[in-house]
């Protein structure tokens, strides 16, 4: 069933300078398939062009392939609201009050807006932020955190995993009673370690995209992956099994001058309802997409390497030092190319693909046989990306 507010929106939509061609001839009353990254990304090529514009725009960009990243534009004032409507909540569920000393963990670079975010987000709870940031080194957020007393430490759960075990390897103390980690899951041996370190109480999670802006907000992060949702953003579970699992979808009323309508976000989850409000609960990634340090990679943005080879697996793990190590699995075919100049080529096609931060990851590229793949041994099948991490 098809809500009105959703119908409503869709006239928003049709007339929007995006997706006016991209809607063209489709009845307002019969509401279209969800669209995913790769048709987004074509229609921003093809349709928005900032020198035309005549308010200016805040520019986000989407985590994942540095060769075709998806740089996505929002109204300013609608942008701001929207941070206003999460704020309201997040001070209503006690994750952040005026007594919220916040260091801050995300990233402030290339384009990259999770940071500057958050940093607005904790003004707009008459929080103090500490500005630290991904690349800061762990040295500096130890004497930040101890230095001004922080209750709260910000990140991606990697970057608060690695940070944690530095505290533990140099036998330092560090008590810090709340962890808010956003960008990825958050695996139990990541919780445990975390705990450890800072003898945390609470691990609070928050949930969106950069298409769509943060709408989401956890409590309970580490026993359960369930969100509250801003009222003006509208879930909808795509093909969903028995136990109402499917794709996520997502539309944002709030955003009218650039909207994203019926978005395939990636992952995978179920909603139900707590006195009307939605409650959305995820699952894990999309089989064919992934996520590194926050960074959302889909089978589309590796269609180049299909020039060179035929079939590949991806498989991830996580290392002793707790890095993601990505081993790109080339299948054996009849070619005269020697191995280690195919092995070459498709390294520099993945270096031009993937964010190569040596301080969150690793990259292996083999050549192998179709034996040598991953299968699954319930269904027989041999997925493309096969996820270990957790």
């Amino acid at each position: 069933m098809i809500s009105q507010r959703l119908l409503e929106h869709f006239s928003v939509v049709k007339n929007s300078s995006l997706f006016k061609n991209y809607y063209e001839g489709v009845n307002e009353n019969t509401i279209p398939k969800p669209i995913e990254k790769h048709t987004l990304r074509n229609i921003l090529e093809t349709r928005f062009q900032l020198e035309n514009e005549t308010e200016g725009v805040y520019l986000v960009r989407s985590g994942g392939s540095t060769d075709k990243p998806l740089i996505f534009p929002v109204d300013i004032k609608e942008n701001l609201y929207q941070r206003e409507l999460l704020a309201k909540e997040l001070v209503k569920s006690g994750i952040f009050s005026s007594k919220t000393i916040a260091l801050n963990l995300f990233s402030y670079d290339s384009m990259y807006r999770s940071a500057a975010i958050l940093d607005d987000i904790l003004e707009r709870c008459n929080a103090t932020t500490i500005a630290g940031g991904s690349k800061t080194s762990f040295d500096f957020m130890f004497n930040a955190a101890s230095t001004f007393k922080a209750n709260i430490v910000l990140g991606t759960s990697s970057m608060l995993t690695l940070f944690a075990q530095y505290v533990i390897d140099n036998k330092l103390s560090l008590k810090i009673d709340n962890m808010l980690f956003a960008g990825e899951y958050l695996l139990k041996s990541q919780a445990e370690i975390i705990k450890k370190a800072f003898k945390t109480k609470n691990i609070y999670s928050l949930y969106g995209s950069a298409e769509t802006g943060i709408w989401g907000w956890s409590t309970d992060a580490e026993n359960t992956t369930s969100f509250g949702v801003l009222d003006d953003v509208i879930i909808e579970i795509d093909n969903p099994d028995d136990e109402g699992n499917g794709m996520i979808v997502v539309t944002n009323l709030l955003r009218k001058r650039f909207p994203v309508f019926r978005y395939f976000v990636g992952d995978i989850g179920c909603l139900n309802y707590n006195n009307g409000k939605q409650i959305l609960t995820l699952k894990s990634r999309d089989s064919k997409s992934f996520s590194i340090q926050a960074n959302s990679y889909f089978l589309s943005d590796f269609d180049k390497l299909l020039t060179i080879i035929d079939r590949f697996q991806i498989q991830l793990f996580l290392d002793e030092d707790l890095k993601t190590e990505l081993r790109f699995l080339i299948v054996k075919s009849e070619t005269k190319t020697e191995k280690s100049e195919i092995i070459r080529k498709v390294t520099e096609k993945l270096i031009e693909i993937l964010d190569m931060n040596p301080n969150f990851f690793s990259l292996k590229v083999d050549l192998v046989s179709l034996s040598d793949l991953y299968r699954n041994a319930t269904t027989s099948k041999t997925p493309v990306i096969v996820d270990f991490r957790s």
